[in-house]
């Protein structure tokens, strides 16, 4: 029975490997590590060492061995650890190899983010298309004018129910996300800062939410003024898990007009959920001095 293709845990100690390689030449390892353990059987089973390799309490790699590795990997249609499987899509690894190898690749909404179109479309479907999944990469991000990040789903899917003053022609929204869609809005947000336009935050009113907006370089958070804010605001909407966050709010030097809900978020310890400012109406509020 042959001996099985290498994992995609072996496939990565090769690629670190082949890295340190080329800058020393060869490596003296301990045949103990698991890894090496893997890649020594399949180097066995492939004729590509002595059959007692295994057997050593130490081996020495070189790129020589390495290149002949790659070189079986792909006659026989693995995985290769020269190839870069961690930038492919799943589609594209499997073009190439007829291994499975589900934890490596991009995965498949790691660039995608969940949109809310300015104008609802027709889905064919007899209704309303207002929302979709779609790859960030494929926005024309410089034909939009702001950037609005919600962040809870239940909000963001019910964004309309709202009083936004938002006063921009072609807002780009989305969803912050979870598990599925962080990804995506990070790497967006990311090339949206070499636009040189606004990023604005529109999510809770307590510790996390406000350090979120801070620290993540938003120019702004959408909230209702100071008044309706204060009067609405309570301790219990600032859960005792999240003030690990105040110090950290609390020494932000932040602009003139976020400073008072800033003291009332740090001083009073008193919060407002994202659910809560239903019916407010909720301004552009600058957070950068």
């Amino acid at each position: 029975m042959s001996y099985p293709p290498l994992s995609a845990q072996t496939l990565r100690y090769l690629q670190q490997l082949q890295q340190r390689l080329n800058a020393s030449g060869s490596e003296r390892v301990k045949t103990s590590v698991k890894a090496v353990q893997q890649v020594l059987a399949w180097c066995v089973e492939h004729e590509l060492v002595p059959g007692n390799s295994l057997q050593l309490p130490h081996f020495s790699f070189n790129l020589a061995l390495l290149n002949d590795i790659a070189r079986v990997q792909r006659q026989l249609q693995q995985a290769c650890y020269l190839d870069a499987l961690n930038q492919n899509s799943r589609l594209d690894n499997a073009a190439s190899s007829q291994q499975e190898l589900k934890s490596i690749g991009l995965q498949p909404r790691q660039q995608r983010v969940l949109l809310k179109l300015n104008t609802p479309v027709d889905s064919g479907l007899g209704t309303a298309a207002e929302f979709i999944d779609i790859d960030w990469q494929q926005l024309p991000l410089a034909q939009f004018d702001a950037l609005l990040v919600v962040e809870n789903l239940d909000c963001f899917y019910q964004l309309h129910a709202f009083t936004l003053q938002l006063q921009y022609q072609q807002p780009l929204i989305i969803y912050r996300g979870d598990s599925q869609y962080s990804s995506g809005c990070k790497a967006l947000k990311m090339a949206w800062s070499g636009l040189n336009k606004p990023a604005f935050y529109f999510g809770d009113f307590d510790a996390k939410g406000v350090s979120i907006a801070l620290n993540e370089d938003y120019s702004a958070m959408l909230l209702p003024d100071f008044a309706t804010l204060q009067q609405h605001a309570s301790p219990a909407m600032l859960p005792d898990k999240q003030l690990s966050f105040i110090a950290g709010v609390k020494a932000k030097t932040v602009a003139a007009e976020f400073q008072p809900y800033q003291e009332l978020l740090c001083q009073q310890l008193k919060g407002l959920r994202q659910q809560n400012m239903l019916g407010m109406r909720l301004a552009v509020i600058n957070l950068k001095a």
